[in-house]
This record gives C-alpha cells, sequence and structure tokens, in this order.
C-alpha cells in the first residue's frame, strides 16, 4: 500500500468515529477526563498557596494519587455490576462534594483533614477514560483500533493542556478557582459522558451470564489470561515510572543547564511526538501483532531514554526526546489493545480501570524514585531509571507474544 493510499485509509478510519457515537459524546468523553490531569497539581498548588507547607501539600497531593489508584478498579468493579451510568453520575456527586469542601475548608482545617478529602477527591475521580475504551469495545469493534488511537491520543493531549490550565487560572484568578474549575469540568461533562446513549450498549456481568453472544476476547485459557492481564498491569507500572522518571530527569537536566524550571516544556515535546505517532498507528498492517508492537515500542522507549541519559546539550536532549515520545504513545495503545482483546463481557470495566490505575501508581514511583536518584546523581540517574522501565516493558511484551502464541 502506498504512503498516499495509508494516509487515506487512516483518515477514513477516523471519519467513522463521530457516526458511530456522535460528536457530543466525542467531547464529552475528551473534556470529561481533562480534571484526571488537572485535580493533583490542583491539589498541591491550593495546599502549598493556603497552608505554606510544601511537605503537607505533597502529602496531600500523593492522598489524592492514591486515591485515584484505589478508586479507580474499584469504580471499574462497580460499572461491571451495576452498569456505568450509576456509577458514574455517583461519581460526579461525591467527587464535586469533595472539592468544594476541601476548597472552603483548607485554610482552617487540620492537617489530617486535608490528607483525607484530597484522599477523598481523588478516590471519587471518574474513570472516563478507561470507561470510554470500554464503550468503544461495545460500538465499534470493527473500527477499534481507531477508536482506542482517538483515545490515546486525547489522554496525551489532556496530560499536556491539563496542568497548564490548572497553572494559568492559578496564576491568573487563584488556586481556589483552578480546583473548582476541574470540578465544574466533571460536573458538566462527565455527566454528559454518563447520560450519553452508548451507556445502553456496555454489557453488565449479570446480563454477560445469559447473554448467548459470542465472547469477541481471544480464545485463551483462564490461566493465560490471567497472565496476559498480570502482564498488562505491569506494563502500565513501567508506563508509569517511564513517564514519572521522565518527568524528574528533565527537570533536573533543565535546572542543571540553566534552563529553570523548564523542564514540563521538555517533557511536552515529547508528548507531542507521542500524540502524533498514535495517530499514524492505525495504518499499521494487522500482520504487525500486538507483541510484536509491543516489543518495538519498549526497544525504542529505551533507545530514546539512553540517548537522553548521554546528552552533552538541550538540543541532542530534544531530539532524544522526540524519539523517546514518538513510542510511548503507540505502547500505550498497544497495552490497551492488549487489554481490550482479553476483556470478556461483563469484565472489561474492572480491567480497564485497573490498567489505568497502573499508570498513576507507576508515575508515583517514577516522580519519586526518580526525584531521589536524581537528586544524588543528577539528570543521568533519573534517565537510567528511565531507561530500566523501557527495558522491563519491552521483556513484558516478550512475555505477552510467549502466551498468545498458538501452537
Amino acid at each position: 500500500m502506498s504512503s498516499g493510499a495509508s494516509a487515506r485509509s487512516a483518515i477514513a478510519a477516523y471519519r467513522v468515529l463521530p457516526a458511530r457515537a456522535g460528536w457530543g459524546y466525542l467531547i464529552a468523553t475528551s473534556l470529561g477526563r481533562l480534571p484526571l490531569s488537572m485535580m493533583p497539581l490542583a491539589i498541591l498548588t491550593l495546599a502549598t498557596a493556603s497552608t505554606g507547607s510544601i511537605a503537607l501539600a505533597g502529602v496531600a497531593a500523593a492522598a489524592a494519587a492514591l486515591g485515584e489508584a484505589v478508586g479507580a478498579p474499584t469504580s471499574g468493579a462497580l460499572t461491571d455490576r451495576f452498569g456505568q451510568r450509576p456509577v458514574l453520575l455517583a461519581g460526579v456527586v461525591l467527587n464535586v462534594v469533595f472539592a468544594v469542601t476541601f476548597v472552603t475548608t483548607i485554610a482552617e482545617a487540620p492537617d489530617a483533614l486535608i490528607i483525607a478529602l484530597a484522599g477523598a477527591t481523588g478516590l471519587s475521580l471518574p474513570q472516563v477514560g478507561p470507561l470510554s475504551r470500554v464503550r468503544w469495545m461495545a460500538m465499534s469493534r470493527d473500527d477499534l483500533s481507531a477508536a482506542f488511537a482517538f483515545e490515546g491520543v486525547t489522554d496525551e493531549v489532556v496530560y499536556i493542556v491539563g496542568p497548564a490550565l490548572v497553572g494559568i487560572l492559578a496564576v491568573t484568578v487563584s488556586p481556589e478557582v483552578a480546583l473548582l474549575s476541574a470540578a465544574g469540568l466533571i460536573a458538566v461533562f462527565v455527566t454528559q459522558f454518563a447520560l450519553h446513549p452508548s451507556a445502553r450498549f456496555t454489557i453488565r456481568r449479570d446480563d454477560a451470564a445469559t447473554d448467548a453472544s459470542p465472547d469477541t476476547a481471544l480464545p485463551l485459557s483462564t490461566t493465560a489470561r490471567r497472565a496476559i492481564g498480570a502482564l498488562v498491569l505491569g506494563g502500565m507500572l513501567a508506563m508509569g515510572t517511564f513517564f514519572g522518571a521522565s518527568q524528574a530527569g528533565l527537570t533536573s537536566f533543565a535546572l542543571a543547564n540553566g534552563l529553570g524550571d523548564s523542564g514540563s516544556l521538555l517533557y511536552a515535546v515529547m508528548a507531542v511526538g507521542s500524540a502524533a505517532t498514535t495517530v499514524a498507528m492505525v495504518a499499521l498492517p494487522d500482520r504487525i501483532g500486538f507483541p510484536t508492537r509491543w516489543v518495538i515500542a519498549g526497544a525504542g522507549m529505551a533507545l530514546g531514554a539512553v540517548g537522553m541519559m548521554l546528552a552533552p546539550n538541550v538540543w541532542i536532549l530534544l531530539v532524544w526526546a522526540i524519539i523517546a515520545g514518538a513510542f510511548q504513545g503507540p505502547a500505550l495503545l498497544t497495552i490497551f489493545s492488549v487489554a481490550g482483546s482479553i476483556a470478556q463481557p461483563g469484565r472489561a470495566g474492572i480491567l480497564m480501570t485497573l490498567t489505568g490505575s497502573g499508570v498513576v501508581m507507576g508515575v508515583a514511583v517514577g516522580t519519586s524514585l526518580g526525584g531521589a536518584l536524581a537528586a544524588e546523581g543528577g539528570s543521568a540517574a533519573a534517565f537510567g531509571l528511565v531507561v530500566a522501565a523501557a527495558a522491563v516493558l519491552a521483556a513484558l511484551g516478550i512475555g505477552v507474544g510467549a502466551l498468545t502464541r498458538r501452537p
């Protein structure tokens, strides 16, 4: 197939998505997940400004992240049992209440209450991204590659725009408005997502038990399915560690080279490259299977990380950051696709949300450990952790290939 034909085929694949779900759905799922990238930073910013303690603010932000890591698979399991709509609407109410309470009480609240409210806010965050993937699996099996690519690009954009929006609002208006804006987005767009007609297409566990429709998951034994599920979670932990350690390494590099607080801008370069290659993934032929894509992506990330570790100046670093980023989006897309391929009817919610929470936990590990390494050995030490995470990711892909290879 020529490159022109591939491009036309890719464009056609994406044009199907609005016809499948409607523009309202695409807007709701995009803006409904934006608060996931805003809440932790907004909590950190507000807690710092209100209490004057960066240590307390850091604990509060960590509590929010831990709450999300626990709440995501919990909400996924509940959606499998009761359906997405009631779980999402309950999450909207609880999250908005906790966020507003956090804002209105933080000036006078004791430290324990601040941490508890931050954790509750993270715990109740509606998991729009993973649950949107579950809906695409029900709505658009024939166009799932394009749908998951759209989801991957949306995630990349959200994690660039969200923190930037928090920073802008905190500086130009107030930290309180930054957090309340995230809560407002949840109230409007997660509600829209919950009420969208596509919610009725998802299969609940009780319905799956009596449904005569065929299981579209890969024909694997229960043992193999569980093993692949464990590798998927491990892959997401490695991805999150890669992200968190990259942030720490780029921040350290920027400070050491007189670039001030521009580490986040360097990281944005990785995300932009990642979004571009994720869009192009629909043009890959099906004969290049998920395990092969997984291993290649992990190896490419490792190569880019080695380049960043050895980079003598910022321009060389940017080149290698773009290379590393070009593989990270396809890696995420592939891992979610593998998760989708083993999801059985009525169990996709828990699988997708658990997969997503793996990234959250990995980012916490990568940021904390990468920061500690950078403090002791500079950016090269933090990038060493990035290399290790990518290498582990590639090795896990080999394991997936071994489990899915048919005799």
